[in-house]
């Protein structure tokens, strides 16, 4: 647990340092990048989809990128996704036919596990209506996203906080037009690709994260908060690698997305407008991720929160 310590601290320390930079009059950097083509704009912002009601305000550059923006991308058009059709898209592929159920999909062990978890868990876990009996037609995969939302609301991480929807309540309000660089039938096909055996993993994963998710998810925003983009893709990947049966799974996830989101986000380049498109921090960084995809054909610089 070494590296985890160093990281740790690491990245506490840029985070004071990012709080302090700007009462002392100085550049501290932010997780927002620009790009500059002839006359067209592009604001990459790099977005947490659950945040506490304490990051904001944001910082002043970032709410000036969205002033001076066009209009808005997000990775899916968030005026599609109303909660009727999230629900039925996620039932369609998230629950079992009538004649499977959960706990005979798991292995006797994997399924002890979820039993101490949804145990230990269980008055928590009641206002989202989950146990082990209710939980039986869902898939491990669809099961190992409602945990994981259940844990960031009990630490008061609110998706109705997320960044990708403050920007796209702002976006409605000033009439800019959204766009979205992938649907959301798409994202879901893809987090519920792969075999029994990795879905499994999935749920196994999930509940080893919400141990020490607090710790995970104020280190995380700590490392958004001071601009840190690489070291917040350095911890995910770190904690995949427990999970090497879901190698595959996170380079379909991570770096096929970005190839296809870095080839849309060109279109954006070759106009004359300016656009804030905001994506999932973590597909910021790494060989593979769009900084890096997008600085092999532009100029890309880190903004600062001190910028005017």
């Amino acid at each position: 647990m070494g590296w985890w310590l160093r990281l740790v601290i690491s990245l506490r320390l840029a985070l004071i340092v990012g709080l302090f930079w700007p009462a002392l009059g100085l550049a501290a950097p932010v997780s927002l990048w620009q790009i500059q083509q002839g006359q067209a704009t592009l604001f990459l912002l790099g977005s947490m989809h659950a945040v506490k009601p304490s990051l904001y305000p944001l910082p002043t550059v970032i709410e000036a990128a969205f002033s001076a923006a066009d209009q808005l991308v997000l990775e899916i058009d968030l005026g599609l996704t109303t909660p009727a059709v999230m629900a039925r898209a996620l039932a369609s592929r998230g629950t079992y036919p009538a004649t499977e159920n959960l706990s005979a999909s798991l292995s006797t062990e994997t399924l002890g596990l979820l039993t101490h978890y949804l145990q230990t868990h269980q008055e928590s876990l009641q206002t989202m209506g989950l146990s082990l009996a209710s939980v039986q037609q869902l898939r491990p995969w669809y099961l190992a996203l409602l945990l994981s939302l259940h844990e960031l609301t009990e630490l008061g991480y609110l998706p109705a906080l997320g960044i990708d929807q403050h920007y796209y309540e702002k976006a409605v309000f000033a009439d800019k037009p959204v766009f979205g660089l992938e649907t959301l039938e798409s994202q879901i096909a893809l987090v519920s690709a792969g075999t029994e055996r990795q879905q499994e993993q999935m749920l196994r994963a999930a509940i080893d994260a919400n141990q020490t998710i607090d710790l995970l998810l104020s280190t995380l925003t700590a490392a958004w908060v001071a601009g840190e983009i690489q070291q917040m893709y350095e911890l995910a990947m770190t904690d995949q690698a427990d999970y090497p049966e879901l190698e595959d799974l996170m380079l379909e996830y991570l770096d096929q997305r970005n190839l296809q989101m870095a080839a849309k986000l060109r279109t954006y380049l070759d106009g004359d407008q300016t656009t804030l498109a905001l994506v999932g921090a973590l597909h910021l960084g790494g060989e593979q991720g769009l900084l890096a995809l997008l600085s092999k054909d532009y100029t890309i610089t880190q903004l600062q929160s001190s910028d005017p």
